[in-house]
């Protein structure tokens, strides 16, 4: 495994097609302060850049996934609104990159936490961990979660978790939708990446153009997204993934995709 960023705040760490970014400020259950959403951007572009990364997963050191933004720095007026354009163009990026995104989610996804994971494309987490946007407590917007939440799990139940602020479990979680896979919390990590292996093997191009569409599936009218996908479907059909499903299937075995 290859080192690729390294800093106090997060590292980024590469193995073939697998690329992991570690959030590290233990200590702090993973809160992220400014010099956080400088370096999550600078993480996000390099995994956008790099060309032989397929899948991404996001995870925290300790006892969180994440809680969001730093409170010390907000109560001591260090964060200004730039904070929130750092924060969102990270999310962003790695909400349209042609990889597979997948946040793992453990002990507390809150806040911040909760907005990077929306922005993801699979959720992880453990039955146990406390998600929530607890960001009406400061008197703020949970950032686009506000945008990103409802397209999961409808505009009642976002609008339950936005305005009330409080807490569900991920069992609960993965009951309206907003998780994905459940494992347990012993040897997380370990579970983790099993999770992400599957989507190693599965990571096509036509996986990669999948996620460009399904992204845009709220956005579009059917005549704007036939052209989009006839355009992303022959990306897909003759790329050399296609190619090689086609051999696997007259060889009688699992593809190896690029």
């Amino acid at each position: 495994m290859g080192t690729r960023f390294r800093s106090d705040i997060m590292h980024l760490e590469k193995k073939e097609k697998l690329a992991w970014v570690t959030i590290t400020r233990q200590s702090y259950l993973n809160a992220i302060g400014n010099d956080g959403t400088t370096a999550l951007n600078r993480v996000a572009l390099a995994i956008e850049k790099d060309p032989d990364i397929r899948v991404v997963v996001i995870r925290g050191q300790g006892r969180a996934f994440c809680t969001g933004i730093d409170l010390k720095q907000l109560s001591a007026d260090e964060i200004d609104m730039s904070y929130h354009q750092r924060w969102e163009k990270a999310l962003r990026i790695f909400e349209q990159m042609e990889k597979i995104v997948i946040v793992g989610m453990h002990g507390y996804c809150l806040g911040g936490g909760l907005q990077l994971a929306l922005a993801a494309d699979i959720r992880v987490s453990t039955a146990g961990c406390q998600i929530g946007l607890p960001a009406i407590r400061e008197s703020l917007i949970p950032g686009l979660a506000v945008w990103r939440l409802p397209r999961y799990v409808g505009w009642g139940r976002a609008r339950k978790l936005i305005i009330g602020g409080a807490n569900i479990s991920g069992e609960q979680a993965l009951d309206i939708g907003l998780v994905d896979h459940l494992v347990p919390e012993k040897d997380f990590f370990s579970h983790l990446d099993q999770v992400a292996a599957s989507y190693v093997k599965a990571c096509s191009t036509g996986t990669r153009m999948s996620k460009q569409l399904t992204s845009q599936a709220f956005d579009k009218s059917y005549d704007e997204i036939l052209p989009l996908y006839l355009q992303l479907q022959e990306r897909a059909q003759y790329s050399p993934d296609a190619q090689e499903a086609k051999r696997a299937y007259r060889e009688k075995r699992d593809p190896d995709f690029q």
